[in-house]
């Protein structure tokens, strides 16, 4: 006989989740474009999702996901169009100078990423940097307000560039408070898309992950602010396999294991109050919670009877 075995998981969360989380912003200045390639690329992350682009094909600022475009008037679109116009010709130019510096001609790149991280305990860190053609060329210093230079010729744009300390001191205002600022409002725009997409399930027989015979459920809004999937396995509990799945979210990491009796299990997961998990397998009635006493976290669980 064979036993379906459903996973149903529903989730909630909020923004209050203690993980890292990040903005980042990229530039790509491209010497010799062609082949479908644009002279000029920016594009904007939260985490590892796209939230922007601009390229020097469309001149325009265009939102990468749906929260963006809903959160943001079209008056931000404009406005943020207009400077990277104005940024395309400054690394243009920037690109230029790198070349006759290094005597270069032909294809070369020019790079920039700044950006900043919200870390679990809630402290700020804050990156801004320079590569040409792929290597590390300057880095700054938020901390000191200095540049560090990767070669002789990224020493004569540092001696330039910490020149201007009013310029410095913006840098370290962005990176502190205007980037943070950022980071926690499209976060929060997001936040549903965010979280939702960042769970991992799957089950495994005897210690290997199941690929054939597993059914998969969309990750669906269950109505009340929190979202539910489902992940079910075909299994015969005459062969005495051992079945466990795996859930993965918001860095908490549950095995879940199969029991090859009749009954139901109820396994109910709450992370710090914002994931829920409930799973029907089979078995004895389990709670486990995940709690946060006095700021350090730990994981409780207790026996629950059958009713």
């Amino acid at each position: 006989m064979m036993l379906l075995l459903p996973l149903i998981i529903v989730l909630m969360m909020k923004l209050s989740d203690a993980r890292t989380h990040s903005l980042r912003y990229f530039r790509l200045g491209i010497s010799e474009p062609g082949y479908g390639i644009p002279e000029f690329i920016s594009a904007g992350y939260v985490d590892s999702h796209p939230i922007t682009m601009y390229n020097s094909v469309s001149q325009l600022k265009e939102p990468r996901a749906l929260w963006m475009e809903e959160n943001l008037a079209p008056d931000h679109w404009e406005r943020y169009t207009q400077l990277l116009r104005g940024w395309q010709q400054a690394f243009k130019v920037e690109l230029k100078q790198l070349q006759h510096h290094y005597n270069h001609s032909g294809f070369h790149t020019y790079q920039r990423m700044i950006g900043c991280e919200l870390l679990e305990d809630g402290s700020i860190t804050g990156f801004l940097q320079y590569a040409y053609d792929g290597q590390d060329f300057l880095i700054f210093n938020k901390d000191t307000l200095s540049w560090m230079a990767m070669d002789n010729v990224a020493d004569i744009i540092r001696r330039v560039w910490e020149a201007n300390r009013h310029e410095l001191q913006y840098q370290k205002n962005w990176l502190e408070e205007e980037c943070i600022a950022w980071l926690k409002r499209f976060l929060e725009y997001g936040k549903d898309a965010l979280q939702r997409t960042e769970i991992s399930i799957n089950w495994m027989k005897n210690g290997e992950e199941i690929f054939q015979d597993t059914d998969y459920g969309g990750i669906l809004p269950s109505g009340d602010g929190t979202y539910q999937t489902w992940v079910s396995v075909e299994l015969d509990p005459q062969n005495g396999d051992i079945y466990s799945c795996h859930v993965e979210h918001g860095g908490v990491h549950m095995v879940l294991q199969g029991f090859q009796e009749s009954e139901t299990i109820l396994l109910v997961v709450k992370a710090v109050g914002f994931i829920v998990l409930a799973i029907a397998l089979a078995g004895v009635g389990i709670l486990a919670w995940r709690k946060r006493p006095r700021g350090k976290n730990k994981v409780i669980c207790l026996s629950t009877p059958e009713h």
